[in-house]
């Protein structure tokens, strides 16, 4: 028996076989599978755009779980978690602003900071603020 293939999202040994891959990867339960784990790296921006224009379905009218899931082609968020959602992305990009502003503040003056540096870091002090032991130099013998 020959190698086994071992699809990440549905967590299956399959046999290595590409016929057979192809169709596991175009079924449903691998396309639900491989649809909810990309769900989870979604940001609120992201779902709140999917989810805009879809009316509800009626798997939460009834309270019911919907057999789709996440390729369902209705919204599965009521009008509370929506809102809900679009406070923490207003919230989220205001955050944003004010740390962009921060940054920008920062940076305005970078150049002159980065001159106040190099003066005091690679300009010479005068001898009359050294140490007499420091300004005699001795030649070596």
């Amino acid at each position: 028996m020959g190698r086994k293939y071992y699809c990440d999202y549905c967590d299956k040994r399959i046999q290595n076989d590409y016929r057979i891959i192809k169709q596991h990867n175009e079924g449903l339960p691998h396309l639900r599978a491989k649809a909810e784990h990309f769900q989870q790296f979604k940001g609120i921006e992201e779902i709140l755009l999917d989810v805009k224009y879809k009316t509800p379905c009626r798997s939460l009218k009834d309270g019911s779980e919907c057999m789709f899931g996440v390729l369902c082609r209705y919204r599965h968020y009521t009008t509370d978690q929506i809102w809900e959602m679009q406070q923490l992305a207003h919230k989220s990009k205001s955050i944003q602003q004010k740390r962009s502003a921060r940054l920008l503040k920062y940076l305005r003056n970078v150049e002159s900071r980065t001159e106040q540096f190099l003066q005091k870091r690679f300009d010479r002090p005068e001898t009359a603020k050294l140490p007499p032991s420091m300004c005699t130099l001795k030649a070596p013998k």
